[in-house]
């Protein structure tokens, strides 16, 4: 049932990009809690409402954190583990690493190791997206689609008084509120400003959740979907198995919190396909 969780040596991004998308994810999700939770919450809800919305807030938004932060620590690569000298059937050799390497398995050469199953290089947080961590940047990605679409229908309501109701300087303020914000500095226009932020993001992770939970269910990787879907469909064994390779054998449970143990079916060397018995009776 899978291999036991591995960790990092060196989380630290290797690259500038990764290094500037890390630091801003690492400020933009407690500042737009604080921004939640003091500035806009308090305005709609009463006192009891407002205090049951800040203990839900503080257990999604470390949720959050704590998912992002087990991309980072998790070890998805061949890294350290014991590999075959011969190459076996289905296996190939990495020319960079001067090892063979195990079948799905791709070469980062940002990381600098062949990662099993290899999602992505997520930039964000400046490691590869694979086997052992894609359940993590799943649910990160569930969480934050979940928490921005949230924040943006309490952002309507929050912002609805201080742009005027629905008129033309309130369209302006809301579609082009960066150039309005230097137009007009004012405390409306910051808000319009972070509002059109929070829509715009709950756009991207909708794209994203959508593609990637397509990839998931059909147990594809996005090299593998853009390269050679069909050679890929091998791996392909039904919805249900499929989301157990990504999300582990407790899928149903790893939204409650990262530290949830949830054992992979496959160790990431060897993607047989497991025989499930047949609980049909046997004819004569």
């Amino acid at each position: 049932m899978g291999h036991s969780v591995r960790f990092r040596k060196k989380v630290m991004p290797r690259s500038l990009a990764d290094l500037s998308a890390m630091v801003f994810m690492s400020f933009a999700i407690p500042a737009v809690y604080w921004f939640e939770v003091y500035i806009v919450a308090p305005t709609i809800y009463s006192q009891t409402l407002n205090f049951l919305h800040t203990i839900l807030g503080t257990y999604i938004v470390l949720n959050i954190i704590g998912n992002f932060v087990a991309i980072i620590v998790v070890d998805t690569s061949t890294q350290g583990l014991l590999l075959p000298a011969q190459v076996p059937q289905g296996w190939h050799v990495c020319a960079t690493c001067e090892s063979t390497a195990p079948p799905r398995s791709r070469h980062c050469p940002t990381c600098n190791v062949c990662i099993m199953k290899k999602e992505h290089h997520c930039v964000f947080a400046g490691c590869c997206v694979g086997l052992t961590n894609h359940r993590y940047f799943y649910m990160f990605l569930f969480l934050m689609w979940g928490s921005t679409l949230y924040c943006s229908f309490l952002n309507a309501c929050f912002i609805w008084p201080y742009v005027g109701g629905f008129n033309a300087w309130a369209a302006v303020r809301l579609l082009l509120p960066g150039v309005w914000l230097l137009w007009d500095p004012s405390l409306a226009t910051l808000y319009a400003f972070l509002f059109s932020i929070n829509v715009i993001g709950c756009l991207f992770m909708s794209v994203l959740v959508y593609y990637y939970t397509g990839l998931m269910l059909t147990n594809i990787t996005t090299h593998e979907n853009n390269t050679n879907a069909r050679k890929a469909q091998k791996y392909n064994h039904g919805s249900s198995h499929n989301i157990k390779v990504s999300l582990g054998e407790r899928w149903y449970l790893t939204w409650v919190f990262p530290t949830l143990a949830s054992p992979l079916p496959y160790d990431g060397l060897d993607w047989t396909p497991q025989v499930v018995p047949s609980t049909r009776p046997k004819t004569k």
